[in-house]
This record gives structure tokens, sequence and C-alpha cells, in this order.
């Protein structure tokens, strides 16, 4: 079993250049008439996608994977949810952990670049303020309540800002520092 724990200061260290594309929304409904049937019903997609003003590691993984995948450092990738990747400092505080490794080739054993995304949610805000003064300094990072996702730079393609705000605007929730 490998374990790395490296601070998301130094996961960030390289310029990106490129930015995804964001998902496109989808608009509500029209409302119908109380005439209209409703055994009928079409069946919707409302249940695959995560719910509009919450930052969720799915959402982030629908946004994070496509746009990872077509830059060349990370043509394939997974999702690490072992809590001994994030700082033992941190980690009593943490309610839910995951980061995305990029590969090259499938059964690659130590990844090609280590943690290009990270989606932390704390049990509360201040073990959140602690993280984010002491680990995040300067990166650009997207915070919800108590979840902060980070994107690294070390993908060609992929612009960290550009990416946050794209899964800002997914979510309908939080802010980009």
């Amino acid at each position: 079993m490998r374990t790395l724990i490296i601070p998301a200061a130094a996961l960030l260290m390289l310029a990106a250049c490129a930015s995804p594309k964001p998902a496109p929304t989808v608009a509500a409904p029209a409302a119908t008439s109380a005439a209209a049937p409703t055994s009928a019903a079409a069946p919707t997609s409302a249940a695959a996608a995560p719910a509009p003003g919450k930052l969720t590691l799915a959402l982030v993984k629908q946004q994070v994977e496509p746009a990872f995948a077509k830059d060349p450092d990370c043509p394939k990738g997974e999702w690490v949810t072992d809590p001994a990747n994030i700082d033992a400092k941190y980690r009593a505080n943490v309610s839910a952990f995951a980061e995305y490794d990029c590969h090259l080739t499938d059964g690659e054993m130590v990844p090609h670049r280590v943690a290009q995304a990270i989606f932390v949610t704390f049990k509360d805000p201040h073990a959140l303020d602690d993280y984010d003064q002491n680990e995040l300094g300067m990166v650009p990072s997207l915070v919800d309540g108590t979840t902060v996702v980070v994107i690294g730079a070390g993908l060609k393609t992929v612009d960290m800002r550009q990416t946050l705000r794209a899964i800002e605007k997914a979510c309908e929730c939080g802010h980009v520092t």
C-alpha cells in the first residue's frame, strides 16, 4: 500500500495554460396545467446529477475527469480516498477526502502526477480555516461551507482557476478564492 503525505501548496507549483469547458446547465421543466397527466411523465436524469447548491465529490468528479483526461499528462486517473494522504494534523478533523492522481497507462504503480485535484470536507469551519491558512496560502481554491476543492497546476491544458470556476458554476455554490 502506498501512502503519500504532501502539503497541498507543494503540489500546486507549476503553471497551467488552457481551460476546460464548463458543463452545460439544464433548464428547469416548464410548469404544466393541472389537467396534464402525471402517470406518463418522462424519466429525468435529475437523480444522477448532484443537487445544485452543494459541493459534492460526485459533482467535482463530473467536472474534473473529462477535463483532465484531455491532458497528455493525465490520460488515465484514479480517485484515492485514503485519508492517510492528508497531513496528520488535519486528519482527525476530516469527514471526507479524495485526491485525483494521474496515470499515463493502466497499472502504473506510481502516479505520473499526484493529487491534481483535492476534495476535502472538514468537520468544522475552524479546521478548514486552519488548513486554508497553513497549507493553501495563495493557491486558488473553491470553498463551500466546510468543503474545499483545490486543482493542481501540473497539467499543461488545465487552468486551475477556470476549472474551479466551472465547478462553482455547476454546483451554484461556494466561492473561488
